[in-house]
């Protein structure tokens, strides 16, 4: 999988939420900057053809953009011209500077200060600006700006997991049937990602996927059809997860996806809509009818993989033999 899947320079990351970042974190900086500064404000604000969109703002009262404002891209404002020039951008007293009469955040919401640096995505592009803003006029020593390079490295360090991630997926051991990670490249990704999920405090789930009398099909149709089901299910399977999820074939017609999910519900949802999309492709496929069986368990960040691919498949298991009880 290409980096590119994980983001991209033309879409606004609240609208595409990537399960790699921690916004959670994103905030506690914003708010620190903000503190630090003892500011009325501080941002995060990302950029694309569309406009300027405040990411991350800080939680005050006296902040006039919450998250999600969009600015459209010709508005005359202070993260524009840190953009156009990919240079940090300090103005003490925009007040008295006539190159900001038309800027609305000075004549309408009545801000004199802002200091504000440029942030990168990991191909070098500009994700948009880390700013701090003030309604008095300011005199800030060598000290803030370094202090405001620091914390902007660290929002630039999430940016860079995705390249990261994004070359483990590619670098990974692929299936040559099904184009997805063999056992070994999933096992591989799904380590990573577990630590990664565990640094970002979030919550991953197993799904254990088996096809339903799979040698049936490689009996009654030969192995040229069953390759074919396998294909069929891997597509599938991709187009119902996200693209930060780790999907695998580690046997025959065993697949597993490391998934992030808020809930039970998120890891039954997906299910459905693997099992769902199965059932829609068999409609307009020339293929014998298949289904299968899906288990799953809810990763302890303290489990080992081996483990939990085993728990995962004892689940998937039961399940079968309920199934076939009916």
């Amino acid at each position: 999988m290409s980096t590119d899947s994980l983001y991209s320079s033309e879409r606004f990351l609240l609208d595409n939420p990537i399960d790699l970042i921690s916004l959670d974190k994103w905030q506690k900086t914003v708010n620190l900057l903000a503190q630090v500064f003892n500011a009325p404000a501080s941002f995060l604000v990302q950029y694309t053809p569309k406009g300027f969109q405040v990411t991350i703002a800080s939680k005050q009262v006296s902040n006039p953009y919450p998250p999600g404002v969009v600015i459209a891209p010709d508005t005359n404002i202070f993260c524009r011209r840190i953009v156009e020039t990919r240079s940090d951008l300090y103005v003490p007293n925009a007040k008295i500077d006539p190159c900001w009469e038309t800027n609305p955040e000075v004549q309408k919401d009545g801000f004199s200060s802002y200091l504000g640096v440029p942030v990168f995505w990991p191909d070098g592009s500009c994700f948009g600006t880390f700013c701090v803003m003030d309604r008095d006029k300011t005199d800030y020593q060598a000290s803030y700006f370094e202090l405001i390079h620091q914390l902007k490295e660290i929002i630039e360090a999430d940016l860079a997991l995705l390249d990261i991630y994004g070359e483990l997926k590619q670098l990974a051991h692929l299936d040559d049937l099904c184009h997805i990670n063999n056992r070994r490249g999933f096992k591989g990704l799904a380590r990573q990602r577990m630590k990664l999920a565990q640094r970002n405090e979030s919550r991953l789930a197993l799904l254990y996927i088996d096809v339903d009398d799979f040698k049936g099909i490689n009996d009654g149709h030969g192995h040229s059809v069953g390759d074919e089901v396998l294909k069929l299910l891997a597509g599938i399977i991709k187009q119902s997860v996200r693209g930060s999820d780790v999907v695998g074939r580690i046997g025959g017609d065993e697949f597993v996806v490391l998934l992030m999910c808020q809930s039970d519900e998120d890891v039954i949802g997906t299910e459905t809509r693997i099992m769902q999309g199965l059932d829609n492709a068999m409609l307009d496929s020339h293929l014998p009818e298949v289904t299968v069986t899906i288990g799953h368990k809810i990763v302890d960040q303290d489990v080992r993989l081996d483990v939990l691919l085993a728990q995962a498949d004892e689940d998937m298991f039961r399940r079968k033999r309920d199934k076939q009880a009916l």
